[in-house]
């Protein structure tokens, strides 16, 4: 939520580290797919969807 409130994008919290493999995980997959959803193009260097931590 305090992301939210800092107008913080789907595309800025994916450049943001994940401290939890589980909230990584969860959010990573549902960030991209905003992204995709709104037309954001990801850079190249964004994650795939690797294990966490890879």
């Amino acid at each position: 939520m305090a992301m939210v409130l800092l107008g913080l994008t789907a595309d800025d919290l994916l450049d943001r580290p994940f401290y939890h493999p589980t909230f990584e995980e969860g959010l990573k997959p549902a960030l991209r797919s905003i992204c995709k959803q709104v037309g954001v193009q990801l850079p190249d260097v964004s994650d795939e969807g690797g294990p966490p931590g890879a």
